[in-house]
């Protein structure tokens, strides 16, 4: 087997968007990450925050948030599963189990740029190693070693050289092999288990039968979720558009490669926006047609927060939508109406992240032969196309007038700009007496204008313009 590991070495930085320089990130009064601008002037992980601001008085630092780096390693380990269905996911980063001779993009050498580009472009700081074992591989990972050895690679040879201290090993027991003399994993491989066990105990054994391959892995596999989240906390409130797009930027760049990797696609997406004042608000947008391509949803994105108006600073934004494995519409062999339609709907899709989802209706039929009631108005939705569609008699205008046009009569003849020619009917409409009499002839008539008019006739003799064709 060949396993492949990515280690995200900054990834409690990762979460905040926007962050100001120097920058650093603490846990009970105590710095766990820090930028290199804060690193060069004397800054590490453990120092307390007083000591940091001796060091760097210009640093700016934030609280660490460990349900936003979950959120980001659940985005990673999805991104993951879209290069191998065997992942395991862990606190710093995940593995990915490959065969030994091939994988889905090619020899070791290609799986290994392949996923470095994925990884790139979905904006991840990582470091990246592939070995025989998967401590192996994480070892040379978390070392920051761009480490690619496979079964018939010398890696034992190579892993001996390596420094005890990269492995998860406690400060007691890294103090003691110091203690001893050791400092390479090769000196601890040499020397005999039962000797390490009575003087170390059991871990240390166990790791280096990780190490070598000598123990078959007993982590549970990933198991995706069926939507996308992603959450990115700002150092400090932004209130302008060009910081909120700066993070939604990224937030989408990640989501559209998790949804490529997966085969997936989008058709409803909510943007939840935390703000200083601890309310929070989201916008909601649905796709008439499945997408997944980048141009086409930060367009989207961006119409549909073209208008927002916060109501103070923001401290958070998320994106969530459903990972949805529809089909994407095939291209037909010929340019027919298929194209027209798949432009329709981004049209659509468009006019709804403009002006929401109820300003864009659509005329619906329903059964009644009275022309005024037969079609009735509905907000637009992905699935108003989805049924059977409706044909329209050709007799029957599309434009209505509501009330109807009494028309002038001359001489029993009715008028509209001119004497009116009757092409059809007439074509009686009566309703029962239940529902509101109404007793009609109707014709379709031309004027000396060309215009083709519907109109009708009441019992009474009075004529009305009904409506205009095309």
């Amino acid at each position: 087997m060949l396993w492949l590991a990515v280690v995200l070495p900054t990834l409690s930085l990762e979460v905040f968007a926007s962050r100001p320089a120097p920058f650093a990130v603490i846990e009970d009064a105590v710095v766990v990450a820090c930028d290199d601008q804060a690193r060069a002037r004397g800054v590490t992980s453990g120092l307390s925050v007083g000591q940091a601001c001796a060091l760097c008085p210009s640093l700016s630092w934030r609280g660490r948030d460990r349900q936003a780096e979950a959120a980001l390693l659940e985005g990673l380990a999805s991104l993951a599963y879209g290069l191998s269905p065997h992942v395991v996911a862990r606190p710093e980063g995940v593995l990915l189990r490959f065969t030994d001779q091939a994988s889905p993009v090619g020899d070791p050498q290609r799986l290994m740029a392949h996923a470095e580009a994925v990884l790139g472009a979905a904006q991840y700081v990582f470091t990246i190693a592939v070995a025989p074992t998967a401590a192996c591989a994480w070892l040379c990972a978390r070392g920051g070693l761009r480490s690619l050895w496979t079964a018939r690679d010398p890696w034992r040879q190579g892993l001996r050289s390596l420094p005890i201290s990269h492995l998860p090993l406690g400060t007691s027991v890294q103090a003691a092999c110091q203690a001893l003399g050791l400092y390479e994993i090769g000196e601890l491989l040499d020397m005999p288990r039962a000797g390490l066990i009575r003087r170390f105990g059991a871990g240390l054994v166990q790791v280096l039968e990780d190490l070598m391959g000598e123990r078959a892995p007993t982590e549970p596999f990933w198991t995706p979720a069926p939507q996308f989240r992603r959450r990115l906390l700002f150092a400090f409130p932004v209130a302008t558009e060009t910081a909120l797009w700066f993070a939604l930027q990224r937030i989408i760049g990640e989501w559209v490669t998790v949804l490529q990797a997966r085969a997936a696609c989008a058709r409803r997406v909510t943007i939840m926006l935390t703000y200083e004042d601890r309310s929070a608000g989201s916008q909601v947008l649905t796709l008439a047609r499945p997408e997944r391509e980048a141009p086409v949803l930060m367009r989207l994105v961006r119409e549909r927060l073209r208008d927002l108006r916060p109501p103070s600073a923001i401290v958070a934004v998320a994106l969530q939508s459903p990972l949805e494995r529809a089909e994407m519409d095939n291209l037909p062999l010929w340019r027919d109406g298929q194209w027209y339609e798949q432009g329709f709907r981004g049209f659509v899709d468009r006019l709804h992240a403009r002006l929401g989802h109820d300003a864009v209706r659509f005329l619906s039929l329903q059964a009644d032969h009275r022309p005024e009631r037969a079609t009735v108005e509905r907000p637009w939705s992905p699935l108003c196309g989805a049924g059977p569609r409706p044909c329209f008699m050709p007799e029957r205008p599309l434009w209505l007038l509501d009330p109807p046009e009494r028309l002038a009569v001359v001489g029993a003849a009715p008028q509209c700009r001119g004497v009116l020619r009757f092409l059809q009917g007439p074509e009686r409409l009566e309703t029962g007496w239940w529902d509101g009499p109404v007793v009609r002839d109707y014709f379709v008539a031309i004027n000396p204008h060309q215009e083709r008019l519907w109109v009708f006739r009441t019992p009474q003799s009075e004529w009305f313009l009904q409506g205009y064709f095309a």
